[in-house]
């Protein structure tokens, strides 16, 4: 019915239009002639069909209203959920950074007590290898002394034995060195790793707020 009325309303508008459109002018003027009944029956027409017109468009304004209405509700809601979400995965991510932190923190002092043990084992066995290697060579060059010749003999060997005992000594100081060098060497290349997982976790996180 509605409907009807608003295409009624239509038709008598393009009805004065045409009207006015085919009028006769009037010379040496911007005015025409136009029939005045026929005018009237089509304005009588636009004002009988006007409250059903304007009833229509308030329902039309009213129904995009509520249409805006709910989109801003949904957006709101969807907001909110992404909000949520967001600072979900922040947390998270914060939590796993902190797991990781302690995590690489437990292992680096781990290697680190395990290097030191070690470290303090071969130390302790160079120590003694060296000890004995003297003590064996004090006890060979006692028993050269007996006699002058076999003495001076004892005391070559006695320095040849000193010399390489004291060079082995190094060597054993070296490969100890060497050693705790290679194990810092890989406690550093851990800690380093941990760090890079780090950074790209917290760099996931400012892409997060960024976002947000």
């Amino acid at each position: 019915m509605q409907q009807d009325a608003i295409s009624a309303f239509r038709k008598n508008l393009n009805d004065l239009e045409e009207t006015v459109a085919s009028g006769k002018r009037v010379p040496l003027s911007s005015m025409c002639m136009v029939d005045r009944d026929r005018v009237m029956n089509i304005m009588q027409g636009i004002m009988d069909e006007l409250p059903t017109v304007f009833t229509e468009c308030e329902g039309v304004v009213q129904n995009q209203i509520s249409i805006i209405s709910e989109a801003n509700e949904r957006a709101e809601q969807t907001k909110q959920s992404a909000t949520a979400r967001a600072n979900q995965f922040v947390a998270d991510a914060k939590n796993q950074a902190q797991q990781m932190v302690a995590q690489a923190q437990q292992q680096a002092q781990e290697m680190l007590h395990q290097a030191q043990q070690q470290a303090n084992g071969m130390l302790r066995e160079a120590q003694e290898q060296a000890a004995k290697m003297v003590n064996d060579a004090e006890n060979h060059a006692r028993q050269l002394i007996s006699e002058q010749e076999i003495t001076a003999r004892a005391n070559m060997e006695a320095e040849e034995m000193r010399r390489s005992t004291q060079e082995e000594i190094e060597k054993l100081y070296t490969d100890v060195y060497q050693h705790i060098d290679e194990v810092l060497v890989q406690l550093d290349r851990s800690i380093s790793e941990k760090l890079t997982d780090i950074r790209m976790t917290r760099q996931q996180i400012d892409q997060s707020m960024s976002i947000r």
